[in-house]
């Protein structure tokens, strides 16, 4: 379900102020170099597919994908390339940066000899131009954010808190998948030792790696009935949420911000479907995030879970109809899955409806989740296996 990007730089050297006699083994004309100035290419390919692991019983039909488009990692369209110039110093400071927006996979501008840190990111491709991911640049630093959504009730708020003083930003809504790499300390030289001939073109290429990852993971969130036969849940309406997921992310560095908020995603139910051998109603959605809090990025190395926000609870929050039309608020804590699943998977929560009590009496505006007061939320009995 994850991929990675490699890409390729590639450095010819051209021009004409002085001359360098090739190899022998190479054809007989000179090769010339422009001091100076070098022209860099970079070429990203798709690399690896990570499968999810788990058992995602909710499927995903026509009906999901036309609601909340597919399930895989999306191939970017456009990128931003950020190019900082350090001279000869690959420790020094930033001297300047030029940017360039590309459209394909390719990207060719000059460069002086010397060392650079570069970023590339890829755009989001909004069809109604609704994008929801904000990037904040400040000097050197890009850090992702995503926009406010609709309220949410006060005491799930109050509820979601971290045992500390940490105070929720509130709902955001869910960031757009895009995906990043930084790269330190390329070195554009102007000794064509560094370089590997290529006697098609005539040039000289230098080649460097880096990884361009995802900076917002796709979460399959499924929610089982079981003992349903009789219909006392009859649906839902599509509110769900889950607390204490980063609220933003370090574009160069890909470590997620440590103030934790409440991400909304939607959802839909289908009944009698079969899971693990019984008869089961499942509903379900895709979640887009940052991530977890104070969470390292995405590596080959594995997703385990490296973030220090041990104090935090993921829970996650959802609206059950009745078969009298009420509408209650349930909660599921999720964090061992999370943690267990950081970058990214499949999230299952198993409610026993023979264990929930049906709420009475004429339903009350604050019945759901996003409406704004919930007072008896905390009083509900079931049975999760996590």
């Amino acid at each position: 379900m994850k991929r990675l990007y490699i890409i390729y730089i590639i450095a010819l050297l051209v021009g004409m102020n002085s001359c360098i006699e090739p190899p022998l083994n190479l054809p007989g004309q000179d090769i010339k170099v422009e001091l100076e100035v070098a022209e860099t290419e970079l070429h990203m390919v798709w690399d690896n597919d990570v499968q999810l692991d788990h058992e995602w019983y909710y499927g995903w039909d026509i009906k999901d994908d036309s609601i909340w488009g597919g399930i895989e990692y999306p191939m970017p369209k456009s990128y931003e390339v950020y190019r900082y110039y350090k001279g000869d110093n690959p420790m020094g400071m930033h001297t300047n940066v030029d940017v360039f927006t590309i459209d394909s996979t390719r990207f060719r501008r000059h460069f002086q000899f010397g060392y650079y840190d570069m970023l590339l990111y890829s755009n989001v491709d909004s069809k109604d131009g609704s994008q929801v991911l904000v990037l904040n640049e400040s000097g050197d630093s890009v850090i992702a954010t995503t926009t406010g959504t609709r309220g949410m009730s006060r005491s799930i708020l109050d509820a979601s808190r971290a045992d500390g003083n940490d105070t929720p930003i509130g709902m955001l809504n869910q960031p757009e998948v895009f995906f990043a790499s930084y790269t330190e300390n390329v070195y554009i030289s102007p000794n064509l030792s560094d370089y590997e001939y290529d006697p098609v073109e005539n040039v000289y290429i230098k080649h460097l790696e880096a990884e361009l990852r995802p900076l917002v993971y796709i979460y399959l969130v499924q929610i089982v009935l079981v003992n349903n036969e009789d219909r006392r849940i009859k649906g839902v309406n599509g509110n769900t949420a889950i607390s204490s997921m980063a609220s933003s992310t370090n574009v160069k560095t890909g470590h997620t911000g440590n103030m934790p908020s409440l991400v909304y995603f939607n959802t839909r139910m289908k009944q009698d479907m079969t899971v693990e051998g019984k008869r089961c109603d499942v509903f379900g959605g895709k979640l887009t995030t940052f991530g977890l809090c104070d969470n390292e990025p995405y590596s080959r190395s594995g997703s385990e879970y490296k973030g220090s926000r041990s104090d935090l609870k993921n829970i996650v929050y959802f609206d059950l109809v009745w078969n009298n039309n009420q509408v209650k608020t349930y909660q599921a804590d999720v964090t061992s899955q999370l943690q267990q699943n950081s970058h990214g998977g499949v999230i299952t929560v198993w409610v026993d409806c023979g264990e929930l009590c049906q709420p009475e009496g004429e339903q009350e505006s604050g019945g759901s989740l996003f409406l704004p007061t919930l007072e008896d939320y905390n009083e509900v009995q079931w049975s999760i296996d996590i």
